[in-house]
């Protein structure tokens, strides 16, 4: 044999044990189950993209159907909104309105209230001080001198009258 046969021989040799490695592997990992996992998680998808482009242009369809009347629903929705807006304007108008009169009836009670406390503070302070100034008064003019021509003339408007009904 020639060399280049030996070579030939060698290497057909090498190539046979590694087909037979190749194929033990491939028998040992399971490989086969595992390009037919492979193979069927592509076609699933593959089966559900094309399940969702023909939902994608079923939507599609609808909405373009739906938006030739968008110029009139656009106007309803903004007419709606309009009637909305008015409303609530109306509605905090006559809110702020009510709680407006609630705010100055509370301030007007709370102002008569104050009103008249002060009214009632006052009204005492100048009795006290009145009492005082006539307790004092009263005590200097009755003096004894005063005292007993107070007496004296009661004594004697006394006797008026007894002299008057004899």
């Amino acid at each position: 044999m020639t060399l280049f046969e030996q070579i030939l021989n060698t290497n057909l040799i090498n190539f046979l044990i590694v087909i037979s490695t190749l194929v033990l592997i491939y028998k040992k990992a399971h490989l086969g189950d595992l390009i037919q996992k492979m193979a069927d998680d592509v076609k699933e998808s593959v089966e559900k993209s094309s399940r969702n482009a023909q939902s994608a242009i079923s939507e599609y369809k609808q909405t373009k159907k739906s938006t030739k009347d968008t110029p009139k629903l656009q106007e309803e929705i903004i007419s709606n909104a309009k009637l909305n807006a008015q409303n609530l304007k109306e509605k905090f108008e006559q809110n702020t309105r009510f709680q407006e009169q609630e705010i100055k009836s509370g301030l007007e009670k709370i102002y008569k209230n104050q009103e008249d406390k002060y009214k009632k503070m006052t009204t005492n302070e100048i009795y006290q001080a009145c009492v005082e100034l006539a307790k004092d008064e009263t005590l200097n003019r009755l003096n004894d001198e005063t005292h007993k021509k107070l007496i004296n003339s009661s004594i004697d408007e006394l006797d008026k009258i007894e002299g008057s009904l004899l």
